[in-house]
């Protein structure tokens, strides 16, 4: 008994043929593109001045600007492994750079400043009531965030800058915040 063959629908044909045309065509027009370097790329070494001029080259490209937080912290640790009394100022200018670039406004150039390079503790809002703020989450999130920003001036004064006397009073002025808010809190609750 003869076998049954199946007849294909010409346009089945004419729809593989097409396939195997474009199949073959693709290796060919992915040959023929150029390589793309991504566009930003974070800061890295141990050389604070050429981190800062590559930071300075990226951000001017706008696709760059929303990862400035990024290249902060890493010129941070560039300035750690490159440390020098006059990281300061470098970090200075590179901020009221960034400022006058657009890429950030001058209450954030102040800020990114002051957690790292000043004993002055930004984590205290100005509006703050210590009777409301007694409870305990939200006296808790404070002291969290008091001891983060005593990190970062570590990392700043101390390790970037070797200002040992500036890290030292933005120590003891944790401690005196943190003795204030415990006897502060204390009365309240009386």
């Amino acid at each position: 008994m003869p076998k049954l063959q199946k007849k294909m629908n010409p346009c089945r044909h004419a729809q593989i043929f097409l396939m195997l045309a474009v199949l073959a065509l693709f290796p060919a027009a992915c040959a023929n593109r150029p390589y793309l370097k991504p566009g930003c790329t974070l800061p890295a070494g141990v050389n604070l001045e050429e981190a800062l001029a590559h930071s300075r080259e990226d951000l001017g490209r706008l696709a760059c600007e929303t990862q400035f937080d990024g290249y902060y912290m890493n010129l941070i640790e560039v300035a750690q492994r490159d440390p020098d009394a006059q990281n300061k100022r470098r970090f200075s200018d590179f901020l009221e750079w960034a400022n006058a670039a657009g890429i950030i406004d001058k209450i954030q150039a102040r800020n990114y400043y002051n957690r790292y390079f000043n004993i002055t503790f930004m984590s205290l809002p100005d509006y703050y009531n210590v009777c409301s703020s007694c409870s305990e989450k939200v006296l808790k999130a404070l002291e969290f965030q008091l001891e983060e920003e005593l990190g970062q001036k570590e990392k700043g004064l101390l390790k970037a800058c070797r200002d040992k006397e500036a890290y030292y009073r933005a120590a003891d002025q944790y401690n005196s915040l943190m003795l204030l808010l415990d006897a502060t809190c204390t009365a309240c609750r009386n």
